[in-house]
Formats: C-alpha cells, structure tokens, sequence
C-alpha cells in the first residue's frame, strides 16, 4: 500500500505536464502525454473515454487509488506503475481538482466498481 502511495504521488507530479483548460486540443494533449509517458494504447478514443471515466469515477467520490486499481483490473496489459501515470495525466487534464487527492487516499482500497475504464493497451 505505501508503494502505491508513492507511485500516486510521482504520477500527480508527472500529471501536472498536461494542460488542464477545457478546449478542443485537451483530448490531443491528454493523448501526448499517454505517449511520452510511455503509456501505449491501441484506439486514441478509447484512451480519452477511459481518462474521462476515470475522472468520472473521481467525481462519484473513488479514491485515486481505487481507480488506479480498476484501470490495472481493466486493462491485464498495464503495470501499476503505468496505471498510476494514467490516472494521474487524466486527472491532470480532465478533473485537476482531484490532483491533490493522491496524498489523502489512506483508506483501505475498495472493489472496483462495475464499470471499466477500458484502456486499450498498456506499458510494452
């Protein structure tokens, strides 16, 4: 658990790389930086839609963590370290009121919720 909390805590500051204004080139920033942080993925859609629900699951109130754990559980390709990227440069871009959140998620990881985040790919 505190390895994880770590790796939450180096992928927010790799997060704040990603501009977070609300335009049309969000999306293809969000994609860049997938890309330079070493995060593949097969459909860039699927990439976006899965940092939205991402954010989504943030905003009903899942711990960081908790999503880091569904984007791993979702995705069999990604290592954690890599899902913990993701999270972190999709709140970045989509819902940076959660970049601080990192540090407060000292409870207990809960299931993942029924919904996926579905990336498509994960760190080769």
């Amino acid at each position: 658990m505190r390895r994880l909390l770590v790796l939450v805590g180096i992928a927010a500051t790799l997060g704040f790389s990603v501009p977070a204004q609300a335009d049309p080139g969000v999306d293809a920033s969000f994609l860049d930086a997938l890309t330079k942080a070493g995060i593949t993925f097969n459909n860039g859609s699927n990439a976006v839609n899965a940092g939205k629900t991402a954010c989504g699951l943030m905003d009903q109130g899942q711990p960081e963590l908790d999503v880091i754990q569904n984007v791993t559980a979702q995705n069999p390709g990604i290592t954690t370290t890599s899902a913990a990227k993701f999270t972190a440069i999709a709140a970045s871009a989509y819902c940076p009121q959660h970049l601080q959140r990192a540090s407060d998620n000292s409870g207990s990881p809960s299931p993942p919720p029924g919904d996926g985040v579905g990336v498509s790919g994960g760190q080769q």
